[in-house]
């Protein structure tokens, strides 16, 4: 940012900058959560809700195609929320990685300016 730059500016700059941060952190958090799951914590990645299977009104393979259904749709849940995170680490990164340098930049200008005071 130049030497006249805009209070407004240097709001929208810091605020993108940390808006696109928070979601690189919670991206990651959550493609961290997905890979415990599957691979460290398996027991953890059962599905959250597993349909009730009655064998009075329904016959055994019923029941085994409900429960195959089920863990289909949770592995489809869980591809999903892996590919959602992944395009929000996409996007984000170049974003914050931009508005940082501007912000950075124009922190350093400032902290080079006063120190150029303090020496006349």
């Amino acid at each position: 940012m130049t030497k006249g730059g805009s209070i407004i500016l240097r709001i929208y700059f810091s605020l993108v900058a940390f808006v696109t941060l928070m979601i690189l952190i919670f991206s990651v958090a959550d493609l961290i959560n997905i890979v415990l799951k599957s691979y460290v914590f398996t027991a953890a990645d059962r599905p959250a809700y597993m349909s009730y299977c009655d064998l009075n009104s329904q016959t055994q393979e019923q029941c085994d195609t409900q429960k195959r259904n089920d863990e289909d749709m949770s592995m489809v849940t869980k591809q999903q929320d892996a590919v959602r995170d992944i395009s929000l680490l996409l996007v984000s990164a170049p974003l914050f990685w931009l508005h940082w340098r501007v912000v950075y930049r124009d922190l350093m200008g400032d902290r080079e300016e006063k120190d150029e005071n303090k020496k006349a």
